[in-house]
């Protein structure tokens, strides 16, 4: 992978404890992020994937300090960001934004359009309200809306052209990481593919990193460099795009695969389907955590957690069958 090394990612978790009822004994607690490594590098787009409750958005708010982690490291261009204070990490965010899933939650409803693109010139010390109003109007032309919605107020827009202030707002200070967080999956599948092709574009024309979160993996494979699938905390398995979707490795990401809706028929279906819910995190299996659906399971798969191995040059899976 070219570039240097932007956001590293070691060992990172995320436990959260459930209020003691009464009289009870204290709950185990919840592992919604339960030992997660990856490395991002600069310009490059990683997707983070997986079934709704995997984590993969716990994940990303902690290694940002939205939620502060249980224990982990994460760095961001060499600077550990869980030694920041509180005043060191507000500088920084700067360089590391965020898009989330709902643009509508995302945005204050009482303020216009023009006011809420304002608002990070405002946070960052930008005092010249002038430059700072121009400055939200090319904002709107970056993201492809017309001036007039400069005095709109968010009810006034569908969820796309919402969307698009969310990401004209993440992109206001120039950040060198944008975190998106199901970024398309609100909107209506004929507006995904141009806010997907706006957001490569801006990767281009302003040399932006991605961690893309989403569990549609047609969307990942087509927007994404490298994928890494995630289950129950965990990652199982990390690769380039291309070798993930030609040749995966892990049962859980083969299972993904074949879940997808196609009138194609290049790859063979798993003859032997994965079955039943996803664990509860606060109460994992032992062992491998896929163990209790894994359609090809041995008995060491449910005594040992297998690691993140390298199986081939850069493709990563935790799974005792394939190391």
């Amino acid at each position: 992978m070219n570039g240097e090394k932007l956001l590293v990612v070691r060992d990172l978790r995320k436990y959260f404890q459930p209020e003691k009822k009464f009289l009870a004994t204290s709950p185990a607690p919840l592992r919604a992020v339960d030992g997660v490594s990856f490395t991002l590098h600069e310009g490059e787009t990683l997707g983070l994937v997986g079934e709704s409750g995997c984590g993969k958005s716990t994940a990303a708010r902690t290694l940002l300090r939205l939620i502060e982690p249980t224990s982990g490291q994460v760095s961001f261009c060499g600077t550990d960001l869980f030694d920041l204070k509180e005043t060191e990490m507000r500088n920084l965010r700067k360089e590391m934004q965020i898009i989330f899933q709902d643009p509508y939650s995302a945005v204050n409803p009482a303020r216009r359009i023009g006011h809420i693109l304002q608002e990070p010139f405002e946070i960052h010390g930008f005092r010249d309200k002038k430059e700072n109003v121009e400055k939200a109007k090319q904002l709107l032309e970056q993201v492809g809306l017309p001036l007039d919605h400069f005095n709109r107020y968010p009810h006034e827009l569908s969820g796309g052209q919402l969307q698009r202030v969310g990401i004209a707002r993440a992109i206001a200070l120039e950040p060198k990481l944008i975190v998106a967080d199901e970024p398309v999956s609100a909107l209506d599948v004929s507006i995904q593919a141009q806010v997907i092709n706006l957001l490569l574009d801006l990767k281009e024309r302003l040399d932006i990193s991605y961690l893309f979160i989403s569990h549609d993996l047609g969307v990942v494979e087509y927007f994404c460099d490298r994928v890494a699938v995630m289950y129950l905390g965990k990652i199982v398995e990390l690769a380039d795009s291309e070798q993930m979707y030609n040749s995966p490795q892990h049962p859980y990401t083969i299972a993904l695969l074949d879940a997808i809706p196609s009138l194609e028929s290049e790859r063979t279906k798993n003859k032997a389907p994965v079955k039943g819910d996803i664990p509860s995190p606060a109460n994992p299996p032992k062992g491998c955590a896929f163990h209790s659906r894994c359609p090809i399971k041995e008995k060491q798969c449910e005594e040992k957690i297998p690691a993140l191995k390298e199986v081939a040059p850069g493709h990563h899976v935790a799974c005792f069958l394939k190391h």
